[in-house]
């Protein structure tokens, strides 16, 4: 296989590349990001949302640019960044609901040839049901498969018969290293280890992503929101109101849900909607828009941070807190994973990439982040790397 000369990562040697935090925390674009070729990405990251994908851009370790060459015209703009070892893609499709999104999931698996899975982060509309599970605005659900689902499910894809609606289609489970990944991350709650709080602080202390000092309202499904358009103060305030009496939580952290998650092209704003469309599911977690489409052509795990409960008092207020939260379990999660995991069997791959990866290297005299990523990366390309001088040259296939 051969690649375009302008494949490698290259930057202007008078100037340093500032990482992802510097860039974020001075809001400047000034410094020249290192450029990475396509084949080095391994993971997507879909975003429906701008304060979403800005939510995961936060959390970057560092970030890069990518010029490709694409037949026809180009139709989405990405951004590039690593999460450790990871370098990923975070595509954003044009409009919300599964028929979009699979357009975009189609183009980047065109575009970028080395992607293994993906990930969905974003926000969701929590399904909540006391008897069963303690959800609360700001919490995460996940798509882990259970006993009869495989972690998604499209709930308005089918066909109607009778009196009743039959689900049709089924749907890929998520990559077996994430499901793995995550139930590590279980290990770590029930040893009380707070990793996904100390990422969500970072991403919290950014303008208008901060946990809202309102109170996590619940109401009964039969109290409807009373000034349509506006928010919820007059509900608050109203005679009739009713609210579902949850017990206080004795914590402001999010809890992650792990189970089913119902995919489709629709925002649910009424209890009656929330409950017919379950379909059965009762242990459905929430409503989210556009994954369904993805995993149809990449392996995907979605990952929804709980802004509103699909009712009629949804709200605004929760969505960039819910989109911080998701980050981080995003990111929490990809620390689980090595390199060489995302991998599995690597791709037959042009050696003279990585050779110009290692002058890339060596030439800028850089012995920080670039030279622990590179032996990660060249691991990750099926290549065998003894070591990282300016003497080594020595490539080999294992």
């Amino acid at each position: 296989m051969t690649h375009a000369q302008n494949t490698a990562p290259t930057t202007r040697p008078s100037r340093k590349p500032a990482s992802a935090k510097e860039r974020m925390d001075t809001g400047s674009d000034s410094q020249e990001l290192k450029e990475i070729p396509p084949e080095a990405v391994t993971i997507a990251i879909f975003c429906a949302l701008s304060y979403e994908a800005a939510a995961v851009r936060y959390t970057l370790d560092e970030e890069f640019e990518c010029h490709f060459q694409s037949i026809g015209p180009k139709r989405y703009p990405y951004s590039f960044g690593r999460l450790r070892d990871h370098i990923v893609v975070i595509a954003r499709p044009h409009r919300m609901g599964t028929v979009k999104a699979g357009q975009c999931a189609a183009t980047v698996c065109q575009q970028f040839p080395n992607i293994q899975f993906a990930l969905m982060v974003g926000v969701g509309s929590g399904i909540p049901d006391p008897s069963r599970r303690d959800l609360r605005l700001g919490d995460v659900a996940v798509s882990i498969p259970g006993g009869n689902h495989p972690g998604v499910v499209e709930y308005d894809f089918g066909k109607y018969e009778h009196d009743r609606f039959i689900l049709g289609g089924n749907l890929d489970k998520p990559p077996g290293i994430l499901i793995s990944a995550d139930g590590i991350m279980q290990e770590d709650e029930i040893m009380d280890k707070r990793r996904l709080e100390k990422v969500l602080r970072g991403i919290t202390k950014k303008p208008g992503f901060a946990r809202p000092d309102v109170d996590d309202i619940l109401y009964d499904k039969n109290f409807h929101h009373i000034n349509k358009g506006s928010d919820c103060s007059g509900c608050e305030v109203a005679d009739r109101r009713k609210i579902v009496s949850r017990a206080p939580r004795p914590h402001a952290n999010p809890v992650v849900h792990r189970g089913l998650i119902l995919s489709g092209n629709s925002v649910i704003e009424n209890p009656e909607d929330r409950d017919r469309l379950r379909r059965g599911y009762e242990d459905a977690i929430c409503y989210e828009l556009g994954a369904a489409g993805i995993m149809d052509e990449i392996p995907c795990l979605v990952v929804r941070g709980i802004s509103d409960y699909a009712d009629t008092h949804k709200q605004d207020t929760w969505h960039h807190y819910a989109a911080a939260v998701a980050a981080a379990y995003c990111k929490v999660l990809l620390r689980k994973v090595d390199g060489p995991d995302v991998r599995g069997i690597s791709n037959i791959y042009d050696s003279q990439l990585l050779a110009q990866l290692l002058s890339f290297n060596t030439a800028t005299g850089d012995r920080g982040s670039e030279a622990k990523l590179l032996p990660n990366l060249a691991r990750q390309l099926g290549f065998d790397m003894p070591q990282l001088l300016p003497e080594s040259r020595g490539l080999s296939r294992p």
